[in-house]
């Protein structure tokens, strides 16, 4: 930013001395002091896509509507790195999780990497989710065993950028769709890290920084099983990350005919960078 510099400007008048026996002439006046410049304005940031965050800092400065976690195995970037499970006493405990196999994809029931598989074309819909394989998605035993205290959290670490396609992600919106099989989120919170190589922090690592509450999951839209509508739409606030962590809880207030309260069952997550009304 460059600022206007104030120029002072004296002005003076000679006097003029006249010849022969005449008087002397006047001193002329001291010519007056120019006026100082204004200061300059501060510039402003700039944010063409105007999703909060600045040009400088948006890995899509002008703009995107990609679902930001669109896997691997549906043709984007992201990939569960880390699934686990803890107790109400914040203790891990991996055997509250139904399937931990990370390698298996969008054709399995109950894997974690279900979670993001999204199929064209509606991978980049915030309405509809698609998937060949209704019941893909992480799951989790929602139920403690007794003499264990709830509720059971089950864990996702998801790296955005997995096939270095990029370095990190933007976004300030999440939509979360039901799974209709035998169990439900109804409740979620995500978190992002600083971290941007290519080792994922660990699931209790100290720079996890939470950006929602536990919020709530509503029952969501069924129309065919394969195809589900009527996301919870959850605010993030602006946010830029490579990691994000996602936290799922079953209370069992969905509790009906396709929700028994056994199970957590996470079908899918989307997150995008909404632009702000001009």
């Amino acid at each position: 930013m460059v600022l206007p510099l104030a120029l002072a400007v004296q002005g003076c008048t000679d006097s003029d001395d006249t010849n022969g026996g005449g008087s002397g002439g006047s001193a002329g006046t001291g010519g007056s002091a120019g006026a100082g410049g204004s200061g300059g304005t501060g510039g402003s940031v700039m944010d063409a896509d105007r999703d909060g965050i600045p040009d400088d800092e948006d890995p899509t400065p002008n703009g995107s509507t990609n679902n930001k976690l669109n896997g691997t195995n549906s043709g984007g970037a992201a990939t569960v790195v880390q699934t686990t499970a803890t107790l109400g006493t914040g203790e891990e405990d991996v055997d509250y999780i139904y399937e931990s196999d990370l390698t298996l994809g969008c054709d399995d029931s109950w894997y974690p990497q279900g979670t993001l598989c999204d199929e064209p074309d509606t991978t980049d819909s915030p309405t509809t989710s698609t998937k060949t394989e209704p019941d893909s998605g992480a799951t989790w035993y929602a139920a403690p065993d007794p003499g264990d205290e709830g509720p059971i959290t089950g864990f996702l670490v998801v790296d955005a950028c997995s096939d270095a396609s990029c370095e990190a992600v933007d976004f300030n919106e999440a939509r979360v769709f039901q799974m209709f099989s035998d169990g439900k989120t109804t409740h979620l919170r995500i978190s992002i890290h600083a971290e941007r190589g290519d080792t994922a922090p660990a699931w209790d690592d100290a720079g996890w920084t939470t950006v929602t509450d536990f919020e709530t999951i509503g029952a969501g839209t069924n129309i065919d099983f394969f195809v589900v509508e009527g996301p919870a739409v959850i605010s993030t606030g602006p946010r830029v990350t490579r990691y994000v962590r996602l936290e799922a809880r079953n209370d069992g207030s969905l509790a009906g005919d396709d929700d028994d309260q056994s199970y957590t069952e996470f079908r899918s997550v989307k997150l995008f960078s909404v632009s702000a009304p001009e």
